[in-house]
């Protein structure tokens, strides 16, 4: 039920982050590799913009949201973000149900 309310962009954003379970990544990384590049926002609003897809699915779940996410360092800018092994094994094998 979960991905199904998800935005596209949102989707696209949670099987980056699936398909690299357990690591950390940076608000760019997602820029680049998950929603295509850069464009006239900067990566951290733009990838909490795109997270902000999530909210319906999220309500409607009445769970956490899937992901971990850690301010940037002071200094630094942008959040990283991450999914667990064994909640990404969940969402990866719905995604394939769904094919």
């Amino acid at each position: 039920m979960f991905l199904a309310e998800l935005a596209p962009q949102a989707r696209q954003v949670l099987e980056y982050l699936a398909r690299n379970p357990g690591r950390r990544i940076h608000c760019t990384e997602l820029v680049d590799k998950a929603l295509g590049g850069p464009n006239e926002s900067d990566p951290a609003r733009r990838v909490a913009g795109v997270l902000s897809g999530m909210s319906k699915g999220h309500s409607n779940s009445g769970r956490r949201l899937p992901f971990y996410w850690w301010e940037a360092p002071e200094g630094s800018a942008g959040a990283t973000y991450a999914v667990r092994p064994s909640v990404a094994a969940v969402f990866l094998a719905a995604q394939l149900g769904d094919a």
